[in-house]
């Protein structure tokens, strides 16, 4: 599935705005990774920003929080926890 996220593009790091060749980085991770992809809860970083990410947790909780606030924008904060287990805003 696409990204759902608002402002996503294939081409540009959603993190620093760069452009160039971007990685997946699934906002939800761990056990909630396949569910992320499931439902476009991931946005293209560039390698500096996404090893940065995983490195140093920068900028994490910022994503997870969008993720969350993305997805209860299409269904609803209910469904959410069903598929999440967790509450991240």
């Amino acid at each position: 599935m696409q990204s759902v996220i608002k402002g996503d593009e294939p081409y540009r790091c959603y993190i620093c705005g760069c452009y160039g060749q971007m990685q997946v980085h699934h906002m939800l991770h761990g056990i909630h990774r396949k569910a992320a992809d499931h439902y476009g809860l991931t946005v293209h970083l560039c390698p500096a920003c996404h090893a940065a990410l995983h490195d140093h947790g920068h900028l994490d909780r910022f994503l997870e929080q969008e993720a969350q606030r993305t997805f209860e924008h299409i269904y609803n904060h209910s469904d959410f926890v069903k598929v999440f287990g967790k509450n991240w805003l």
